[in-house]
């Protein structure tokens, strides 16, 4: 991956590399003859710059029907993925405590009986 492409990212390169063998062992995302590190770096290019294929083209080098492909691989499986392991639905039946302690806010969220 070039230098101009990861300066772009602006991303921590030990986080980076973790996600990247993270992706590798758990087999969401393959090496193909575009590697995951750059597979990755588009995806994270693209969201954190709301980039359009032709903006990827443009950095990458890629055809725009080759970021379609990548692209609907990551958000219809890695993401939903990704999202089932690490993130924890709220619990709704417990008020924030910031909400409860703030008079303000709390009237809202008081149950009456």
């Amino acid at each position: 991956m070039s230098r101009t492409v990861w300066s772009c990212l602006e991303w921590n390169l030990e986080f980076f590399k973790f996600l990247v063998n993270y992706l590798r062992r758990e087999r969401l995302v393959r090496d193909t003859r575009i590697k995951v590190e750059e597979k990755l770096a588009f995806f994270l290019y693209m969201l954190s710059h709301n980039a359009s294929f032709e903006d990827l083209q443009e950095k990458f080098g890629h055809s725009n029907d080759t970021y379609h492909h990548h692209m609907k691989h990551f958000f219809d499986l890695v993401v939903p993925t990704l999202s089932l392991r690490f993130l924890k639905p709220p619990n709704h039946d417990q008020v924030h405590l910031k909400i409860e302690r703030d008079p303000r806010f709390y009237l809202y969220f008081e149950v009456l009986t």
